[in-house]
């Protein structure tokens, strides 16, 4: 399985404009303030949130609740497992369309 990086986005986004924009660079940080705004949206908001991305999906944020009786299995022991939040994401149908395709 191959793992991508920030890096090998911003080559893909660069290698589709190239010209249009002329650096590298300016590719570069548009990719990385785009993740910190979808990174800060999600984590400052203090309750649940969603953002949806048309034609490629929604990320959401939603809360779990608390688990007064959880067990740690390797001690058997009843801990507390205070609630928290935790992250989403479904896919778009555009997105979902082309996972279908057979190999």
């Amino acid at each position: 399985m191959k793992t991508y990086i920030k890096k090998d986005v911003v080559e893909k986004v660069f290698t589709q404009l190239g010209d249009e924009v002329g650096d590298i660079k300016v590719i570069s940080k548009v990719v990385n303030e785009t993740f910190a705004a979808l990174r800060e949206i999600m984590s400052g908001s203090n309750n649940e949130c969603r953002i949806e991305i048309r034609n490629f999906g929604v990320f959401e944020v939603k809360k779990t609740k608390a688990k007064p009786k959880a067990r740690n299995p390797k001690t058997n022991e009843i801990i507390y497992v205070p609630p928290r939040r935790k992250t989403h994401f479904k896919p778009g149908k555009l997105l979902q369309d082309s996972l279908k395709k057979p190999l």
